[in-house]
């Protein structure tokens, strides 16, 4: 006649059985929480500065000028950008090595096509992180930038602004107010948005 099992060798069972099925739970439950969870908006931005300066709108956008630099290379010209001017202004920070930024391009020519006719003005600040200003004027040429661009090796104007990371849209009203500050890749629509209501 068999006995009856202890209850410790149940209690032995059981706790067998917990520990084998616990480290599959918590894995189903890691997947769930990675399908669930939205990805994350730094991913469309690239760190470049690790700036802590907050430029947010409403500031009064601060005046700079930079070397230009077209296609062909730096020029022995000056892009200046004063925000008493009276004009909208619409800025892009960018890296030419920026993934995010070569991304946005299409997006930015686009706008650029559209708006700078009805009087905006564009500038692009290229930064000179990890890069040169051949390499700038080769993604100039790659992706027919055809307003002005300033190149920013030390990047004083990026931290001046406190950009993060590229690429960054800064947009100026004509009484020299920051309006709109985006960071990371952005749909055509939000800009196209932004610059339509200081046009009115």
């Amino acid at each position: 006649m068999s006995e009856m099992p202890s209850k410790k060798v149940k209690k032995k069972r059981n706790l067998s059985t917990y520990l084998a099925v616990l480290p599959a739970a918590l894995l189903v439950v890691f997947i769930v929480y990675l399908v669930a969870t939205p990805p994350s908006q730094s991913i469309s931005t690239i760190a470049t500065t690790g700036q802590t300066n907050t430029v947010k709108t409403g500031d009064i956008a601060a005046p700079f000028s930079l070397d230009l630099i077209d296609e062909t290379g730096l020029k022995n010209e000056k892009v200046t950008f004063r925000p008493d001017s009276g004009q909208i202004y619409f800025i892009d920070f960018i890296h030419e090595w920026c993934v995010h930024c070569r991304n946005m391009a299409p997006i930015v020519e686009r706008l650029h096509q559209t708006y700078a006719e009805k009087g905006v003005v564009f500038i692009t600040v290229a930064g000179g992180y990890n890069t040169d200003a051949q390499k700038t004027a080769q993604f100039i040429k790659n992706y027919r930038v055809t307003w002005p661009v300033g190149f920013d090796p030390q990047l004083e104007i990026f931290r001046q602004y406190g950009v993060r990371g590229t690429p960054t849209y800064v947009i100026v009203n004509r009484n020299g107010i920051i309006t709109a500050k985006l960071e990371g890749e952005q749909p055509y629509e939000a800009l196209a948005r932004e610059l339509d209501r200081l046009l009115g």
